[in-house]
């Protein structure tokens, strides 16, 4: 797949996610597919990557949520649906879809991901957990979840699921390790900081 190949594939998943993005979905949309499309690039450039490990990487980037036009729940199952026949179709190499299919499944929380280029899709959909954008990110995701759910959480109910779920991740690659880290840190001790304000709040 050369790079206007690569171009097909952008143009095709924006097009679907432009015309089909559910409007709760205020998380999972263009916006958030660009951002693990870039990350995958800076942390891809950090782990040496090849120039066809990179275009896998962008590849699987661009496809990872595109399931969410359907449903949430095992969206990831959807979206390798879609990677595999649209690459399938424009006779992309077998193995190499195989090797983007293992990475937009891999996304799926709890990441486990079984090789580097797995670990660089992962990291990069959850860069923002290591960045200083974290907080920003994280109230849109809000939004969406409550959309979801169908009630609004109280600042106990979401700050708590969120320390949860920070706590409970971790980056894989060198490259997110040496450089999300500590704002990884800080952005979790932000949140407990929030979570001691609103108990004391309650005394």
């Amino acid at each position: 797949m050369h790079k206007s190949h690569l171009q097909q594939v952008e143009d095709y998943v924006l097009s679907i996610l432009t015309e089909r993005t559910p409007i709760q979905n205020k998380y999972h949309s263009v916006a958030h597919t660009r951002d693990v499309v870039n990350s995958s690039i800076e942390i891809g450039i950090g782990e040496k990557l090849t120039p066809d490990e990179m275009e896998m990487v962008q590849i699987a980037a661009w496809f990872h949520d595109i399931g969410y036009i359907e449903k949430s729940e095992d969206h990831e199952e959807i979206s390798a649906m879609y990677a595999s026949n649209f690459l399938s179709e424009g006779n992309y190499p077998s193995d190499r879809i195989e090797s983007i299919i293992g990475c937009i499944l891999a996304t799926k929380v709890p990441q486990k991901p079984k090789n580097k280029l797995e670990e660089i899709i992962c990291d990069s959909d959850l860069n923002h957990i290591g960045r200083e954008i974290f907080f920003k990110r994280n109230d849109i995701f809000r939004l969406e979840y409550e959309n979801h759910i169908g009630r609004k959480l109280t600042e106990y109910e979401w700050i708590t699921k969120t320390i949860d779920f920070v706590t409970r991740h971790c980056f894989f690659t060198e490259y997110a390790l040496k450089n999300f880290s500590e704002q990884k840190k800080e952005n979790l001790r932000i949140l407990q900081e929030q979570l001691d304000q609103i108990i004391n709040q309650s005394k």
